[in-house]
C-alpha cells in the first residue's frame, strides 16, 4: 500500500499543478494590471478593450480619425506619478485595430479600444514618466527608434517596458536628442502607448520602428 500511495500522490500533486496554472490562465484580466494603472492614471476612465462608445464621457471633443482612432482630451488626475507628481497629457487616441482604422467611418458603439496613446507637450515629461515605468516594472526598458518618412523629420526615441511573460507593455516615445519638432523648435512631444499582448514592433506602434537606436540610425 505504501509503495501504491507515492505515485498516487505525485499524480495527485501534478494534477492539482495543472489545475491552478490552468485556473489561473483563464482567469488572467486581458489587460495586466501595471498597463490598467498607466492608462487609469493617465487617461482616467478609458480602458483597453473597452467599446469606444463606453468611454466617450471620459474623453473630450472625441472625433475619429482614419489610420488612427478615436481621438480626443483626456480627463485629469491631481497626480498620476509616484511621488505626487503630475504630468499633463494635451490629447488621447484610443488606437483600433488594423482592419478597423482604414474604415473612412467607424461606429463607436461597434469600435474596441486596442491600444491606448497619451501624448504630452510638457517639458520633461519623457524623463519623469520613463522614471515612473523603470520603477513599476523594476528593470530598464528595451531600446528602439521610430523614423518618419521623410529625413528631415528626424527620429524618435523609443523606451518600451514589458511585463514579464509579455502579456502587454507601455512605450514612451520622445524626441531624439531633446531637438524639439523641426516645423516648431522648442516643442518636445512625449507620446506613451500601452497596449496588451507581446510587442510586434512598428505593428504595435503605429510607425516604421527599427530595434537600433536613433543613435545608431543617425550615424549610418
Amino acid at each position: 500500500m505504501r509503495a501504491l500511495s507515492i505515485p498516487a500522490f505525485i499524480v495527485g500533486t501534478g494534477l492539482a499543478i495543472g489545475f491552478f496554472k490552468f485556473y489561473g490562465v483563464v482567469t488572467r484580466p486581458d489587460v495586466p494590471t501595471p498597463i490598467a494603472v498607466v492608462v487609469g492614471q493617465f487617461a482616467p476612465g478609458v480602458e483597453i478593450g473597452a467599446r469606444v462608445h463606453d468611454v466617450r464621457r471620459a474623453v473630450a471633443n472625441l472625433q475619429y480619425v482614419p489610420h488612427l482612432g478615436f481621438v480626443g482630451i483626456p480627463g485629469e488626475r491631481e497626480t498620476n506619478l509616484p511621488g505626487d507628481g503630475k504630468v499633463r497629457f494635451a490629447q488621447v487616441r484610443l488606437l483600433v485595430d488594423e482592419d478597423a482604422r482604414v474604415q473612412p467611418k467607424l461606429d463607436p458603439k461597434k469600435a474596441r479600444i486596442d491600444a491606448v496613446e497619451m501624448v504630452s507637450i510638457q517639458d520633461g515629461a519623457a524623463r519623469e514618466i520613463g522614471s515612473a515605468m523603470s520603477f513599476m516594472f523594476r528593470r530598464a526598458p528595451r531600446l528602439g527608434c521610430l523614423t518618419a518618412a521623410t529625413q528631415d523629420a528626424g527620429f524618435r526615441e523609443v523606451r518600451i517596458w514589458t511585463t514579464r511573460n509579455e502579456h502587454g507593455g507601455v512605450a514612451v516615445i520622445s524626441d531624439y536628442g531633446d531637438a524639439g519638432s523641426p516645423r516648431y523648435p522648442g516643442l518636445m512631444i512625449t507620446s506613451v502607448i500601452a497596449f496588451t499582448g507581446k510587442f510586434d514592433g512598428g505593428r504595435t506602434l503605429r510607425g516604421n520602428y527599427s530595434d537600433s537606436s536613433c543613435d545608431t540610425l543617425g550615424k549610418s
